[in-house]
């Protein structure tokens, strides 16, 4: 059975880019696990989850992928170098992550989009920015971006394209 990993911030995740992919990845017959640094987070618009495993606590190699879901409290997890090294960890074993939203933006700055096509939320321009400076290839007008093992989405409304390209990558 796959594993997914979805990583939640603790406060105002976007609610729909977790509850959308969620139901894809639950369809799919995924086993699916949660993690964030509260045992309990709440959305944006107030969807509260109930962490299955905290931030500290996650192993690479227990999962087959990892999902960061997006919304304004993602960006907090920039300084997180546990959610940092989780990240690179996943990308040294060749494991799918994916990142929507204002997600993309912590895999920017982390360097792990360097000389990758990528997209995200760009609507005031952070996005666009943060490409140029960490030397990724940005493509904010694309909702669904793959390059290699690491998927990118822009936003809300390209939840459910995210979704089932990451089921595909983890799928391949």
């Amino acid at each position: 059975m796959i594993k997914v990993l979805m990583l939640l911030a603790p406060e105002r995740f976007r609610d729909c880019e977790y509850l959308v992919p969620r139901a894809f990845f639950d369809q799919a017959n995924f086993e699916v696990s949660t993690s964030s640094t509260n045992h309990i987070v709440r959305g944006r618009f107030g969807y509260a989850v109930h962490i299955d495993i905290l931030l500290e606590e996650v192993e690479a190699e227990n999962y087959d992928g990892i999902f960061f879901v997006g919304g304004g409290g993602s960006v907090e997890y920039a300084d997180n170098t546990i959610a940092k090294n989780l990240f690179g960890s996943f990308l040294r074993l060749n494991k799918p992550v994916a990142a929507i939203c204002a997600a993309p933006r912590n895999l920017l700055k982390w360097g792990y989009l360097e000389n990758k096509k990528c997209t995200g939320f760009d609507a005031d321009g952070v996005f666009s920015q943060l490409a140029k400076e960490y030397k990724a290839i940005g493509m904010p007008h694309e909702k669904v971006v793959v390059d290699g093992n690491i998927l990118t989405a822009n936003g809300p409304e390209a939840s459910e394209a995210c979704a089932l390209a990451f089921i595909e990558l983890l799928t391949k």
